[in-house]
């Protein structure tokens, strides 16, 4: 089966290097990159950008798995393309739209881009991606990401913030799915309230989900192996193989 893992906001293809070494070897994985894109401006754009890139590949049905941003990419891909869908995944993701309130944040996180750049922005930003347990056990790492990700520039990063504002409620796309949907949530996570993975959790028919408990917005960082064991098992039902 093609695997299809699209990364989130404020990171690159790179977040999956180490995972995919986790994952089940028989598939194919693909790991597409959007994070130094300036011309797109919508999350229909990432779409048709995602769409070219299986298209070029000749890959006519996949499972997508998307951190993050990448989940909102994934939901609105799957919504538009569902006869490609074999299964979606939902890594710390949401099929809400942006409330009033996370809507006038992101204007101010536009600003404080503008105002201060890439790489003061991605050292303030980055961090809130993890437990402050991890924070403390991995600082090396956390800085090297910092590094990777600071060079990032102003117009993609508003950009993309500006497509997460204006999303669209995709919560029909979980509800409609008859293949598996994978969530993937954490307690502690400060962008993707738990509650709110709960209830969407509850919409699915054929759902393969976990809850983890001490993780923030990075299960794949901060509990790889049990993460990868979940993600085994829901490509198995994707491709109707037991594990």
């Amino acid at each position: 089966m093609n695997i299809i893992l699209i990364h989130g906001f404020g990171e690159d293809h790179f977040v999956w290097k180490e995972f995919m070494t986790l994952l089940p070897p028989k598939h194919a994985y693909y790991t597409p990159d959007y994070a130094t894109f300036t011309d797109c401006e919508t999350i229909d754009d990432y779409v048709k950008w995602l769409k070219e890139f299986l298209r070029e590949r000749d890959i006519e049905r996949c499972v997508l798995i998307g951190h993050s941003m990448g989940g909102y990419i994934a939901l609105a891909f799957a919504e538009k393309y569902n006869e490609m869908i074999d299964g979606l995944g939902l890594f710390h993701s949401s099929a809400y739209p942006d409330d009033e309130e996370r809507k006038a944040s992101r204007l101010k996180t536009i600003e404080f881009i503008e105002k201060h750049g890439s790489e003061e922005f991605i050292r303030d930003f980055y961090p809130k991606m993890y437990t402050d347990a991890f924070k403390k056990k991995n600082k090396e790492l956390i800085e090297r990401h910092i590094e990777r990700y600071s060079v990032f520039s102003k117009r993609s990063l508003k950009n993309a913030q500006m497509a997460m504002r204006n999303r669209k409620d995709t919560t029909e796309v979980l509800k409609q799915a008859v293949y598996p949907v994978m969530i993937i949530a954490g307690e502690e996570d400060k962008f993707v309230p738990v509650e709110a993975a709960k209830e969407q959790i509850k919409l699915l028919k054929k759902g393969y989900t976990d809850v983890l408990s001490g993780v923030a917005h990075a299960g794949m960082f901060e509990r790889p192996q049990e993460c990868a064991k979940m993600v085994e098992k829901f490509i198995a039902a994707c491709s109707h193989i037991p594990v």
